[in-house]
């Protein structure tokens, strides 16, 4: 079983169909919610050393929502799905799904790198956010929790907008746009990676 700290997700088992592909079985099991945002991505890294398969989805409400299928034996899964980037002005759009420590001497956890396009008469740029997923497989039951306290740290942009005088000016430098410059971040912040 798995269950999601933080928000509502119900687990379920799936089995995978002989000839699927990483992308064809996430998209069967994401169903409806949308198309997926990237490739999924393979990791036996953060569930225990259980194989799990990660997707990100773009929904018809422009968000995106992470999908978590952990292999408990042969093509026998658990699937749960998790809120993630959610709407700021526009949809998401999703850079990068990637695994950085969080806690000095820690386990990796899952990270997303999400972008947003701000434009207006007056202000315009990008906007950036690194959202943290902490996966304890260790348990009876498996957990997905959000790392709120961390998450609301790694929100930047960049950004011009008009002064008085009309003439577009930048007002906002962004810290990161790339995966491994919330690594460098993290790092600084006496988190090595």
């Amino acid at each position: 079983m798995i269950a999601l700290h933080a928000g509502s997700a119900h687990a379920e088992a799936v089995v995978r169909k002989p000839a699927e592909t990483d992308d064809s079985f996430m998209s069967r099991v994401a169903g409806k919610s949308g198309d997926l945002a990237q490739k999924v991505v393979r990791s036996n890294e953060i569930a225990a050393g259980k194989v799990a398969l990660i997707g990100f989805v773009s929904t018809s409400e422009n968000s995106l929502v992470g999908h978590l299928l952990i292999e408990t034996s042969a093509d026998h899964y658990e699937h749960a799905s998790f809120p993630s980037c959610d709407e700021e002005g526009g949809a998401p759009e999703l850079l990068a799904v990637f695994f950085a420590r969080t806690v000095k001497g820690g386990q990796r956890d899952l990270a997303v790198l999400c972008a947003w396009e701000h434009g207006g008469q007056a202000v315009n740029g990008t906007a950036y956010a690194a959202e943290f997923y902490r996966v304890d497989a260790s348990r009876p039951t498996v957990t997905v929790r959000s790392l709120t306290d961390l998450n609301g740290k790694f929100n930047t942009a960049d950004m011009v907008e008009v002064n008085q005088h009309g003439k577009w000016i930048r007002t906002g430098k962004a810290k990161f746009k790339t995966a491994a410059e919330v690594k460098r971040l993290l790092t600084k912040m006496d988190v090595p990676q």
